[in-house]
């Protein structure tokens, strides 16, 4: 070390080191939840029925439920703080759309424990598909 150069060395209990580790807690958070909810709406386009599809499900003979073959989610915005994503996607099925906004609220595992969404048919959505 040079002469005349102090070097701080932070620990846990340094009230720097408490805000920095809140901060890295709270984007991995928001970036946990938000792969989350990335997650759902890959499934759905996959024909998965969750949170966000659940609209669109209809009851099979059988008892489970599926989705319309031709239904595509697609991200418009997502945004994210601490327990809570906010997500609004276009979904098409078929000549129809809407526009879709939805809440989903996480529990620290990162499971949903609170899911609102709202559904808007949209005919003003130009078809952009060949």
């Amino acid at each position: 070390m040079e002469k005349g150069l102090m070097v701080m060395a932070l620990t846990l209990a340094d009230p720097l080191s408490g805000v920095l580790h809140d901060l890295l807690t709270a984007r991995s958070l928001r970036e946990r939840n938000k792969e989350v909810v990335l997650a759902l709406v890959g499934a759905g386009n996959r024909g998965e029925v969750n949170e966000l599809t659940r609209p669109w499900a209809s009851r099979e003979s059988s008892g489970g439920a599926l989705l319309p073959a031709e239904l595509v989610l697609t991200v418009e915005s997502l945004l994210a703080d601490t327990d809570t994503a906010v997500l609004r996607a276009t979904a098409r099925a078929g000549r129809s759309a809407w526009s879709l906004v939805a809440e989903l609220r996480f529990d620290g595992a990162g499971h949903i424990v609170q899911c609102h969404d709202m559904l808007v048919p949209d005919d003003e959505i130009p078809d952009k598909r060949p």
